[in-house]
């Protein structure tokens, strides 16, 4: 136990849930968890629940659905336990403790390191941006992988826009905005007109609950300075 004269920390032991998801369809993931949640007479009412994802392919946009899912049923994500680190990185964004963290597989050594010099740079696959022409409403969630994202429309509150690469929003944002969510330092982020709830760069992040007037429906670009992001007024 810790204890100073403001302050209190104890050891608890009331029940956690552990969800294992076996499945990644999400309208199938929907149908169980919501007959979970009716068939046990209020035992999963805000039951605090830790996802285990071992599923290698489940991705992104899955988890944050699946997020959803358990809201929706009055049950409360509180972490994740899962081998993808796409994943544990995405519930680091959303808030969620990450349990178990040895589990992510240790790479395999390599035979022979090269020198500093003699390491070769990377080129990074060319893909086309997705472009997202309709608005991004409350509760929904636009992701691009290996790629920028583009929106055409607005993105309200509560919506969520997550890209492995930059984001280029042509009108107004105020919900949230994930770019370089694979570690990408170089990931940059326009807005047209800056009302976003949070904004985030390869995990470096900042919430907003009230705009400041410098930035509020001013144009933004936003971008990683030592570590730190870099917000520069454009118009």
């Amino acid at each position: 136990m810790e204890k100073t004269d403001l302050i209190e920390v104890k050891i608890q032991n009331e029940a956690l849930y552990t969800l294992k998801v076996l499945g990644k369809n999400t309208d199938e993931l929907f149908t169980e968890i919501a007959n979970l949640a009716e068939g046990n007479k209020g035992e999963f009412q805000q039951a605090p629940i830790v996802l285990e994802i071992e599923n290698k392919h489940f991705q992104v946009n899955e988890l944050a659905v699946l997020i959803e899912i358990l809201t929706q049923n009055n049950m409360v994500a509180i972490g994740i336990r899962s081998p993808v680190q796409e994943l544990i990185d995405f519930a680091k964004f959303a808030g969620l403790a990450v349990f178990d963290k040895v589990v992510v597989p240790p790479k395999e050594p390599e035979e022979a390191k090269p020198s500093e010099q003699e390491k070769p740079v990377p080129d990074k696959e060319y893909r086309l941006p997705k472009i997202v022409e309709g608005e991004v409403v409350s509760a929904q969630q636009e992701f691009s992988e290996n790629s920028d994202l583009v929106l055409l429309g607005a993105v309200k509150t509560g919506g969520e826009i997550i890209a492995c690469g930059s984001i280029f929003a042509y009108k107004v944002v105020q919900g949230k905005v994930f770019a370089g969510i694979d570690g990408d330092e170089e990931a940059t982020i326009f807005i047209n007109e800056f009302e976003a709830q949070l904004v985030s760069i390869a995990g470096t992040y900042k919430q907003f609950d009230v705009i400041p007037a410098k930035l509020q429906s001013h144009s933004v670009r936003i971008d990683l300075k030592e570590g730190k992001l870099r917000f520069q007024i454009i118009r």
